[in-house]
């Protein structure tokens, strides 16, 4: 970033883990939620249809009014956009070594072999 003549640096490097979602990937997820809700939404009108021929006339009422909400819940839930990530991203994973022979970290030798010793199994 340039700021009159002179180049500043954030210290703090950018993490491809904390980088947001594809859009074409969340724009896909986004139908495919819109999706499987209309989905329901068809299902309860013909469980509506169904459950009114065999005289349930209030379950037919609760599947109609599902199939009435359903449609602005679907638009609700693809508009909604990505779900935010409140996580800190984890720069490493620690591995856990038994000291050897005093209060130091297992050396570049130590390691070494502890590869070693994984690629024989």
């Amino acid at each position: 970033m340039a700021h009159a003549g002179r180049v500043t640096r954030n210290d703090r490097p950018v993490l491809v883990t904390t980088a947001p979602r594809n859009p074409r990937d969340e724009l896909r997820a986004r139908e495919r939620r819109y999706l499987v809700t209309m989905g329901i939404r068809v299902l309860c009108f013909i469980g509506a249809i169904v459950l009114f021929s065999v005289h349930l006339k209030w379950e037919a009422a609760i599947a109609v009014a599902g199939s009435l909400v359903l449609p602005w819940l679907a638009v609700i839930a693809a508009n909604a956009g990505p779900k935010p990530v409140f996580e800190s991203p984890a720069l490493y994973a620690r591995r856990n070594h038994a000291l050897r022979g005093g209060n130091h970290p297992p050396s570049v030798d130590d390691e070494m072999s502890d590869r070693e010793d994984a690629g024989r199994h």
